[in-house]
């Protein structure tokens, strides 16, 4: 088989299972085909015969165990197909798994990367030809002091999601964030501080946001994030860290900043009732105190 994978488009490696000396799994390329120099942007020789987390040590910081995970797809399953965004190649990855035999298999890996954000793309750029038609600014769908997506085109972001949901299976979460007493900042230190703290939490979000995921303005102290092809267990840990990275930001001005929100996942729900679903849980975390995120 091995003398045809050359002449196919996707990146084909295979795999053996070994194990480290404290008894994790991993896994050790035996044979690559010349695809997957283009994909891992590396020579052949600098994979075969090494561990992945070897290789690729940002592997082993990653909040999914990829070693084990494609082990355990590979030993349960004829053929497991896998499409996850994988941090440190920055690429969203469609994993086929098959061939599994004495310990070792097969895993066909294509980048999807373009083809899911050419969806958003399209999106944007249909609401983008439809505000010019009535002659708006071709800015329609971003929140000018932030630079974030605005609620509309967030929005019809959601609805995207929902259709991804329905067809293809994919989970996704939405997280709402509300910067707690922001009249009061407002009112101590003014508009022009508030409007910079705002950018600020905005860098923030973007900045720990992946490609996959949408970042908007929900409202005047509110923000959401779209995080696709994830369930709630992983949504919470990536809340967590934004969480966190929030309440060390420092206005300079002896001010603890903290948010209150929601993290809710899609249960199949019309748009309206997942959105006023996830407003409800952020107004009982806000009657809660505040740094309370519910989901």
């Amino acid at each position: 088989m091995k003398k045809y994978l050359d002449y196919i488009s996707d990146a084909v490696v295979q795999f053996r299972i070994v194990k480290d000396n404290s008894g994790n799994i991993d896994i050790e390329t035996i044979y690559a085909n010349r695809q997957t120099e283009n994909l891992l942007n590396m020579p052949l020789k600098d994979i075969l015969y090494k561990k992945v987390t070897d290789v690729f040590p940002s592997v082993t910081e990653s909040i999914f165990d990829w070693p084990k995970i494609l082990s355990e797809a590979a030993m349960t399953s004829d053929h497991k197909v896998i499409e996850q965004y994988v941090t440190g190649f920055e690429r969203y990855i469609r994993f086929s798994v098959f061939g599994f035999e004495d310990n070792t298999f097969y895993i066909a890996m294509r980048d999807m990367t373009e083809k899911k954000e050419m969806k958003r793309r399209v999106l944007e750029m249909e609401r983008e030809i439809k505000h010019l038609e009535d002659n708006l600014k071709s800015r329609a769908n971003v929140d000018m002091l932030t630079n974030l997506y605005n609620f509309q085109f967030m929005n019809e972001c959601i609805k995207s999601s929902i259709l991804n949901n329905k067809e293809e299976g994919i989970n996704f979460c939405l997280l709402v964030l509300d910067i707690d007493e922001f009249k009061k900042i407002n009112m101590i230190y003014g508009m022009d501080k508030a409007d910079s703290m705002l950018q600020d939490v905005a860098h923030i979000l973007s900045s720990n946001a992946r490609k996959i995921d949408v970042v908007g303005r929900y409202g005047n102290d509110k923000f959401m994030i779209i995080l696709n092809n994830v369930d709630i267990d992983i949504a919470k840990i990536m809340t967590e860290k934004i969480k966190k990275e929030i309440e060390s930001y420092s206005l300079n001005l002896n001010y603890k900043l903290s948010v209150c929100g929601s993290i809710v996942e899609y249960e199949g729900e019309s748009i309206e009732e997942f959105i006023e679903r996830s407003e409800n849980l952020t107004s009982k975390a806000q009657s809660m105190g505040k740094g309370i995120i519910l989901s």
